[in-house]
């Protein structure tokens, strides 16, 4: 890291004695020996590097006389040396408040403030002033550096060299900030300067180590630290820097030996919990290194190689929030350091802010253009932000600077297939398969790339090889097999996988749903349930197990049983918000929204902070229809994920079902901020432009998607919708027929339809609708509009056309079978009644549905059966003029004139304008 190369982390000289063996003695004649003796013998040991028995001395010294001022500087010294700096400022703090000078106790004391990360301290107490002493001057110049302030660094560093040539300290600021700027050459003939001048310098050796790992020459380094050892044996720093080196290279044990040296001389060295943690961290033990770098930051809160290293272990243990607060902090002071900018870079990624991971790698890679790990994370962006090509261009420089590296093919396998390039994506992806064979995701990807290829033969050669590879022994590619053996409709095989993959892991739930699917489909599903409660039983808390007992429940119409097995699920999972969101959503589906908002409100209560608990009360919210509690609860969560484009996008469309499109857009906008590139984000802003009636401002936004995505439908298709607005179809044509070239599907088909007959060419409308419907046929979506279209134009014998056809390729579409009921009504033909009685069996309880078969009844001359069934479908939709209409003509046959008048005058006094207001009133004053 490039914060080991400035000052306040020097390598002092430190030794380490076995203190065993010394205390008895020390013990035996610190009784007679006088002050002076003490003090001098502190002296003695530290001169031969024996720093625990100088301190040892110097604490017998204290007991004796606590306010001896000379005692507290040679000990706070002493720490100085051995790296425990909280307890070195202490004691010299204590020398300064005995009265000893500032010029005695100063430098000492700078340099302690300097370990503990406390910049700015020294910039206080040591002012710019060419009186004070050089090596004082030396120390500001080091905590200027340490703050980002390399220019003023530079310019004192540069008046000391002047002012004193051939001054260490001065020479070796200046090549720190030379390191800094990446000029390597230029520090180490500085750092040359100053070795020629102090060989035997402990800084400068450690400098010439931390330049020569700079340049990744880590035998050298390792040298360079070792030599600091053959002049103090026992140097604290050096030990920590050998550690350092060896986590790098992976020798944990190593490093491990060197920090147990470093303990034994300083036990409080910030600087060895601080590796201490880095080791931790490097083999997975997030949770220890986390509590060890707490300890350093609780008394030097601004420590920035801590400060880094808790960035990186936050980001492990799952917290990018935390993650992010302390790497901005690092960036602060060191704008360019690339460990942190590819931090930062991931989590933008992880928020799916492409753009803003883009800004901090771009200018990194014009730094370090061959840096394997930019180059994938710049091709992942790129890939996010389905830009395809440039994605698939990072991946191929960083799989050829790194040919062995199976995630880098496994990516540019994906960038292929988004390219449609699916022979080179399996290509990549094969040889991804081989180069890891200890994990299957590649092979798995591979598998699933094949058999949507239809190469279901090839698929089945690759899992079989994976197979072969892991030895038969992970049961996810046992269901693999299984999945590629339906696929080539061998049942009997892929049963055969599945029950292996259950013998590895009986309650392997993915196996379980298969075979379940399989025994649904041979009609068997009393043996799928049993099977499900024997995993049930060896695991009977497994709320994925309860879940699909549910699901399967639910297929056989078993809503009660259904409901049993959720509510099991939640009460044994109490905590878990997935079982908690599936029976909030079964609550929901069968009528029981009380329940579910109670269950999501109960779980949101009793974790306030939790993101997830928040997100399912406000889902719950929405699905009940509470759209201002489910927009409070959005609310509410997009203060803790403040980084969710999604999430800004879901509280406009409550904005818009509230019917407050000013804050929709505001909500789109900030949506827009988070992720430039989401368009539906831009769809929305011009939908929400027009109900505003801006329609300049929604035209320069339509025209903005036209420029960022010119290979897309949707800005020609949004410049269409503005010309429409604005009464200009035969404008909106143009840009519908444009957009219908780049995407020619049947929603584009409908909207020329609708230009095309707004601008008067109804000919060219039909034609080119007939033409679509030729030849696709089974587009049941245009279709369906189509012959709502004409229902609406009383065009019913083609409506009924249309809907005929819907309704034989889905006999279950109810809106069809309603509206072909409709239509048959309004042509007298007798199989209305017979059509409508068939919606209403699929959805008794849909006013719609029930308002189409009470109306035919009644015409048929069942007046009761029509009343009742009218009745239901007025209470269900309240402020539908044709429905309330219907009931009163219902009560008005059926003889109720009483109701029938109150029907019609309260419908007649809400609505001024509806199809059926004159058929209304003329019943009314008959009445």
């Amino acid at each position: 890291m490039a914060r080991s190369l400035s000052r306040p982390f020097p390598g002092l000289p430190a030794a380490a004695l076995c203190c065993t063996l010394l205390l008895p003695l020390l013990t035996a004649c610190n009784g007679t020996q006088s002050s002076a003796s003490l003090l001098a013998d502190a002296q003695q040991y530290r001169q031969k590097g024996e720093a625990r028995a100088a301190i040892i001395q110097l604490k017998n010294l204290l007991q004796k006389e606590p306010d001896n001022a000379a005692a507290r500087l040679l000990l706070g010294s002493i720490y100085i040396d051995t790296g425990e700096s909280l307890s070195a400022e202490k004691e010299l703090r204590r020398a300064k408040s005995l009265g000893l000078s500032a010029q005695q106790v100063m430098p000492l004391l700078a340099k302690a403030w300097l370990m503990l990360g406390q910049f700015d301290k020294v910039l206080a107490e040591i002012p710019d002033d060419a009186a004070q002493p050089a090596n004082v001057l030396g120390l500001r110049g080091d905590a200027l550096l340490a703050l980002g302030r390399q220019d003023e660094a530079r310019a004192l560093f540069t008046r000391l060299l002047e002012a004193h040539p051939g001054q260490v300290e001065a020479l070796l600021g200046l090549a720190r900030l030379a390191a800094l700027e990446q000029q390597v050459a230029a520090a180490e003939l500085l750092l040359a300067q100053a070795l020629k001048s102090a060989p035997a310098s402990l800084d400068a050796l450690r400098l010439q180590g931390d330049l020569l790992r700079l340049q990744g020459k880590s035998a050298g380094a390792r040298l360079a630290y070792m030599q600091i050892l053959k002049i103090k044996p026992d140097n604290t720093q050096a030990h920590i820097d050998l550690a350092n080196l060896d986590i790098a290279e992976n020798r944990y044990a190593e490093a491990a030996a060197q920090l147990a040296s470093a303990r034994k001389t300083a036990p409080n060295s910030l600087g060895l919990l601080q590796a201490q943690a880095l080791l931790d961290f490097r083999q997975g033990k997030n949770k220890a290194a986390l509590q060890a770098l707490q300890l350093v930051l609780k008394v030097a809160p601004d420590h920035m190689p801590t400060i880094l290293l808790a960035g990186a272990v936050q980001l492990a243990l799952g917290s990018p929030q935390l993650a992010e607060s302390y790497l901005q902090r690092f960036l602060a002071v060191y704008p360019r350091h690339l460990y942190a900018i590819k931090m930062m870079a991931s989590i933008e990624l992880m928020r799916n802010k492409s753009d803003a991971a883009l800004a901090l790698l771009l200018p990194m890679l014009a730094a370090y253009p061959e840096d394997v790990e930019l180059l994938s994370m710049a091709g992942e962006a790129h890939l996010r932000a389905r830009e395809y090509d440039k994605a698939t261009a990072y991946f191929e420089k960083a799989s050829t600077l790194a040919p062995d590296t199976a995630k880098l093919h496994t990516a540019l396998g994906i960038s292929r297939l988004g390219q449609g390039e699916n022979s080179r994506a399996i290509n990549e992806l094969e040889r991804a398969s081989m180069l890891d064979k200890s994990t299957p995701q590649a092979g798995t990807m591979l598998v699933m790339t094949l058999l949507r290829n239809k190469q279901n033969d090839k698929a089945l050669a690759s899992v079989q090889m994976m197979e072969q590879q892991q030895k038969g022994t992970n049961p996810l590619l046992l269901n693999l097999k299984g999945g590629v053996y339906l696929a080539l409709r061998d049942v009997r095989a892929a049963r055969a996988s599945f029950e292996q993959a259950l013998t590895m892991n009986p309650v392997y739930v993915p196996a379980l749903e298969n075979l379940a699917q399989i025994d649904l489909a041979e009609k068997k599903p009393e043996q799928a349930r049993q099977r499900f409660e024997r995993a049930l039983a060896k695991a009977p808390k497994n709320a994925d197990l309860c879940a699909a007992l549910a699901k399967l429940a639910a297929s056989q119409g078993q809503t009660d049983e259904a409901r049993r097995w959720l509510e099991r699920a939640q009460r044994d999972n109490p905590d878990a918000v997935a079982p908690a969101l599936l029976l909030s959503n079964f609550y929901l589906k069968t009528g029981a929204p009380d329940k579910a908002l109670q269950l999501a409100r109960t779980l949101q209560t009793g974790h306030p902070g939790d993101a997830d608990a928040l997100a399912l009360r406000a889902q719950v919210e929405y699905g009940a229809g509470q759209a201002q509690a489910a927009l409070d609860s959005y609310n509410k969560l997009a203060s803790i994920q403040s980084g969710s484009a999604p999430l800004q996008m879901r509280i406009a469309s409550l904005h818009m079902t509230l019917g407050d499109h000013h804050q929709a857009l505001l909500a789109v906008k900030r949506a827009q901020a988070l992720d430039p590139n989401l368009l539906e984000a831009r769809v929305i802003e011009v939908v929400m432009l027009l109900s505003l009636n801006r329609q300049r401002e929604a035209l320069a936004v339509a025209r903005q998607v036209q420029e960022q995505h010119p290979k897309l439908a949707a800005g020609y298709k949004l410049e269409g919708d503005v010309l429409m607005e604005q009464k200009l179809p035969q404008q909106a044509v143009k840009l519908y027929e444009r957009a219908f070239e780049i995407s020619k599907i049947g929603p584009m088909q409908l909207q020329l339809y609708r230009a095309l007959l707004a601008s008067g060419q109804a000919r060219e409308a039909e034609a080119r609708m007939a033409a679509w419907l030729k030849e696709h046929p089974e587009d049941l979506g245009t279709r369906t509009y189509l012959a709502g279209a004409m229902l609406a134009a009383r065009q019913y014998r083609g409506a009924i056309d249309h809907l005929q056809y819907i309704a034989g390729k889905d006999g279950n579409n109810v809106m069809a079978l309603n509206d072909l009921a409709w239509a048959y009504q309004q042509e007298k033909d007798p199989r209305a009644q017979a059509t409508a009685e068939q919606a209403f069996k699929l959805a008794p309880d849909n006013p719609a549905v029930l308002d189409t078969l009470g109306w035919i009844v009644l015409q048929q001359g069942d007046v009761k059966r029509a009343t009742v069934l009218l009745r239901k479908a007025a209470g269900l939709a309240p402020k539908s003029p044709e429905v309330q209409y219907h009931l009163g003509a219902a009560l008005a046959q059926a003889g109720d004139k009483g109701g029938a008048r109150k029907q019609l005058e309260q419908l007649l006094a809400a609505n001024k304008d509806f199809p059926q207001r004159a058929a209304a009133q003329a019943l009314l004053t008959r009445l």
